[in-house]
């Protein structure tokens, strides 16, 4: 299953406070952290672990307040590690796929993965984990399930960009700005009845209170287009540029996503790559975010 690292690496160099959860909004930042803090409640503090695609380190960060000492973290993204590094610098930082680390075999008594382990490949990812686990060591994983709560959230995520892409809203806004500046009343005119159609679709996206790509679309416009005395051509459409570059890597991520989450079918042949490399593995469990089923709890032990 092949990820879009550059789409990652725009997402973990532009995340700033809130500004991804607004975009996604798909974090329930208490609900796994609550999980995370319990899993781990049982775990050797001092033993080696691991988590794996970990992002800027969500996981890592309850582990580390828990008081386990021994951090390290992988990730394809570049970026995503630099992240890491940054808010956790006492976590050793790793780039690298989860399907094929630099680790040496059985270096790990705990290893986790919250959302990332999947998007490699998750039997060869799981072959990796059985590689990498010590013995008694123990493995969890939060894994997307699909037709669940998120998946669904994701799929809506990608009718919304593709609804913006087809509408044609950016390229038409862009026409009408080179008419405004040139002084064409005649074409203005003609490029305002021309966008008529894709404004009606972008601001049918729009949730009052509800930050989304097209919200940030429709009210930047806006502000352009009544301040468009302050502004020359060449901002205006370098600014409706980066709005079309953050809509298609947000759709890449999304789909991603998507594609990443495992069927029942995909849970149980993960189950048995464990259980085939001597893994024992707990019943798969759905896990719940906001109330309703949206992830697998993915749970094997290395019995010496």
């Amino acid at each position: 299953m092949a990820t879009d690292t550059a789409a990652w690496d725009a997402y973990w160099q532009d995340r700033r406070e809130d500004g991804a959860k607004a975009l996604t909004g798909i974090e329930h930042d208490a609900e796994l952290e609550a999980f995370w803090t319990n899993a781990l409640q049982a775990q050797d503090k001092s033993a080696p672990f691991l988590d794996l695609a970990c992002g800027a380190g969500t996981v890592l960060k309850t582990a580390s307040a828990q008081g386990f000492t021994n951090l390290h973290g992988l990730d394809a993204s570049p970026a995503a590690i630099n992240a890491l590094k940054q808010s956790l610098p006492q976590v050793t930082g790793q780039i690298s796929s989860a399907t094929d680390t630099p680790y040496s075999e059985a270096e790990f008594t705990t290893i986790t993965s919250q959302f990332g382990f999947e998007y490699a490949g998750p039997n060869e990812a799981a072959k990796e984990v059985a590689r990498l686990l010590a013995p008694n060591g123990t493995f969890v994983a939060i894994v997307h399930k699909s037709d669940g709560a998120i998946h669904e959230e994701v799929r809506g995520h990608i009718d919304h960009c593709k609804t913006i892409e087809s509408s044609g809203y950016i390229e038409k806004a862009k026409a009408l700005f080179r008419d405004v500046y040139s002084g064409d009343v005649d074409a203005m005119n003609n490029s305002i009845e021309f966008m008529a159609g894709a404004r009606e679709q972008v601001f049918g996206l729009v949730v009052p209170g509800r930050p989304s790509i097209a919200s940030h679309l429709t009210e930047g416009t806006a502000q352009l287009w009544d301040k468009r005395a302050s502004y020359a051509l060449r901002d205006v459409v370098t600014w409706l540029d980066g709005v079309e570059a953050q809509r298609a890597s947000f759709q890449s991520r999304m789909e991603a996503m998507s594609d990443a989450a495992l069927s029942q079918d995909d849970v149980n042949s993960v189950v048995e790559t464990l259980q085939g490399k001597g893994l024992t593995v707990a019943e798969p469990e759905s896990f719940e975010l906001g109330g309703e089923p949206a992830a697998w709890i993915i749970r094997a032990t290395h019995t010496a």
